[in-house]
């Protein structure tokens, strides 16, 4: 990262510690980034003493971090959804590796809005995909029940996929109809936890 990306303050201002996302522009010009004392919706971590390989590693590189430094710890800004996600880091600074971080939430009248930033920087899916993968496992479910009880591959696509020509071009309805049916019965096999869990493959 380069210097242009990182500033050092030797000091920090009453108040709490404000800057620029962008030391480069003007402050008239720039929305500025406020610490977790004043902002509810800056969140405060530390880096995780345990790290591993999981997917929701932080790296700050990939997510075009920018990153101002002061006595307390290192305060980082990136785009975020269409808005601008804030961490303030104690004890330590972000290394050029994807790092686990563990965060401070605290249960008092800033939950909510706490929560809801922890959700905007990890759970990045658009809004509603959980409604739709949802219905999507319900019908997995139903066409595996249905295959069970002796429906065909053909009842089932028009049952659960709509009208349309059979197989399809490619043989593609089948195959849509085949893929759910197996979805539905790896969900019966796994139980109930897999359902609270992300969608195992899609069936169209």
């Amino acid at each position: 990262m380069g210097r242009s990306d990182r500033v050092r303050y030797s000091r920090r201002a009453n108040g709490g510690c404000t800057f620029a996302e962008n030391p480069g522009e003007d402050c008239t010009q720039v929305v500025p980034v406020w610490s977790a004392a004043l902002d509810p919706c800056v969140l405060r971590a530390r880096i995780a003493p345990e790290q591993s390989d999981r997917p929701c590693r932080f790296d700050a590189r990939a997510r075009g971090a920018r990153r101002v430094e002061d006595a307390d710890g290192e305060h980082i800004a990136f785009d975020c959804r269409g808005d601008i996600a804030r961490i303030d880091l104690f004890e330590g600074r972000l290394p050029a590796r994807p790092v686990l971080l563990s965060f401070e939430i605290v249960a008092d009248e800033r939950l909510s809005r706490q929560m809801a930033a922890l959700r905007r920087v990890y759970l990045q899916h658009a809004p509603g995909y959980h409604a739709k993968r949802l219905r999507r496992q319900h019908l997995a479910l139903l066409a595996a029940d249905a295959r069970a009880a002796g429906a065909s591959l053909r009842e089932i696509a028009e049952r659960f996929l709509g009208p349309g020509d059979w197989p399809g071009d490619g043989e593609h309805r089948k195959s849509l109809a085949r893929r759910l049916v197996a979805t539905g019965s790896l969900l019966c096999r796994a139980g109930p936890a897999a359902v609270l869990e992300s969608w195992p493959g899609e069936a169209g």
